[in-house]
């Protein structure tokens, strides 16, 4: 007799995506680690990955080109934006990693407040059989800033159809994150601290998601940066409780 299989016997894989701040490859205290920065990028295995403080052609990082190493670290697709230049042909900013090339690319500057520049991305991507707009940013390290910029980022990604996905370095706690997070739509995982690298304390380090459902966050234990790299898994929300 034959034996029926219900379901997909090979069920399709999680969609992975995560935002790390790679302190230009730079453990504490350390020079840049090439080989360990391109060790942690594989070993993070996602389909969608925003980078923060990326350098490109810069003393600092060996004049390397962090958005280059990535791509061929990951097989991802990345795209990268200028928050500003440093020495005559460096490059410093932030980046965008796919695994399908992404659509209507935008460079949203910042309000700096005479401090220093700050951007954010925006980009429709394809996360499996779902289609996204994504905004990937690293905000300013004091609040007040911080806080207007995180406005304009959210009013910008919502401004684009949905679903949404906003990843990055808020560099804003939890309080006044949530707060306008929640406010235009969109939920979080309770994710654990992601800074310092040793012992951390602070979750500054954000995923958060407007029409998707997130869930099972990972904060896995690497070295390549002063920051930890956050996980989470993403599907549409019509999924939830399938």
């Amino acid at each position: 007799a034959r034996v029926a299989i219900v379901g997909n016997p090979h069920p399709p894989r999680p969609i992975r995506i995560a935002t790390y701040n790679v302190r230009h490859g730079a453990p504490p205290a350390r020079g840049v680690d090439r080989r360990g920065l391109v060790h942690t990028l594989r070993s993070l295995d996602v389909d969608l990955l925003a980078l923060q403080e990326v350098d490109v052609r810069v003393r600092r990082s060996r004049y390397l080109n962090l958005g280059r190493t990535t791509s061929r670290a990951t097989g991802l697709h990345v795209e990268f934006a200028r928050a500003t230049s440093i020495g005559r042909f460096g490059q410093y900013g932030i980046a965008l990693a796919t695994r399908t090339p992404p659509h209507a690319l935008q460079r949203v500057a910042l309000p700096s407040f005479g401090m220093e520049a700050r951007v954010a991305i925006l980009a429709r991507v394809r996360l499996g059989d779902m289609l996204a707009t994504v905004a990937a940013t690293h905000l300013h390290n004091r609040r007040e800033p911080a806080l207007a910029q995180l406005d304009v980022v959210i009013e910008a990604l919502l401004e684009r159809p949905g679903p949404h996905l906003l990843l990055g370095d808020l560099n804003l706690g939890p309080d006044p994150v949530m707060q306008r997070l929640e406010a235009a739509g969109f939920t979080t995982v309770d994710s654990p601290p992601t800074f310092p690298t040793q012992r951390p304390t602070r979750r500054i380090d954000w995923i958060a998601g407007r029409g998707v459902d997130l869930r099972a966050p990972l904060v896995p234990p690497v070295w390549s940066s002063d920051h930890l790299p956050l996980i989470v898994t993403v599907a549409p929300a019509a999924t939830v409780g399938a």
